[in-house]
């Protein structure tokens, strides 16, 4: 039978990663379905690498997605009580020296890649990015295109890069990192092959959940989480 973290386990690194128990629940569902069996490979850190455009003519969502994705760290991290799974980011420009910014994500180890929502992941970026795995961003994307963010979480993503000129691709990065944190909980595992087994469990269940004290609060419950966040259902 496939080993899963126990309740006990959930609930530590939970309160490990967020700090928040007051979470409002989700609707019952059934017990979550056991995640595939995966050797762990984490060293206690989510690295995650991104490869967004920072200069060239969608520069201005590049710069959206790194606030998204630094928004979601903050949100994971809010009210942190005891440090045992940090989040890093490693920002990599997209739009400059391809095969350099892979060898350097690939050099540093990092669990999981996120590629820019405004173009389709590169068909062989996995065979760069060493054990990482890649997730493209344009899937979070309803109707396969990144749409402004409105008024509330403009706002939101201007605490983080108060010069923002654009917001396209903002929530798309903001939920491939609350997606993959998410992951992290149900295997209890950093490791890339982990977050690939557990990124279905995510996005697949009943109890439909927006946010991460959310969605972490209906895991602690026993529930399958469906994290629709701020993109709404993956596309």
């Amino acid at each position: 039978m496939p080993r899963r973290p126990t309740i006990a386990a959930v609930l530590l690194l939970a309160l490990a990663l967020t700090g928040c128990t007051g979470a409002p629940a989700a609707k019952p569902s059934t017990a979550p379905t056991p995640v595939a069996s995966t050797s762990p490979t984490g060293d206690g850190t989510l690295s995650i690498g991104t490869l967004f455009p920072m200069t060239g003519a969608n520069a201005a969502s590049g710069a959206a997605q790194v606030a998204g994705t630094q928004l979601a760290v903050r949100d994971i991290l809010a009210d942190q009580t005891t440090p045992t799974r940090p989040v890093q980011l490693i920002h990599r420009n997209s739009a400059g020296d391809l095969a350099a910014a892979y060898a350097d994500l690939s050099a540093r180890g990092v669990d999981l890649v996120l590629w820019d929502a405004t173009t389709a992941l590169p068909a062989d970026v996995e065979g760069f990015v060493g054990n990482a795995v890649a997730v493209a961003l344009i899937d979070f994307a309803n109707g396969g295109t990144p749409l402004s963010a409105d008024e509330g979480f403009t706002a939101r993503l201007k605490t983080a890069d108060p010069g923002l000129t654009a917001t396209a691709g903002g929530a798309e990065a903001y939920d491939g990192v609350i997606t993959a944190a998410m992951a992290a909980v149900i295997t209890a595992d950093d490791g890339g092959a982990s977050l690939k087994a557990g990124w279905p469990q995510v996005v697949s269940g009943s109890a439909v959940c927006a946010s991460w004290g959310e969605c972490v609060f209906a895991l602690m419950d026993k529930q399958n989480v469906d994290y629709q966040g701020i993109t709404g259902r993956r596309s």
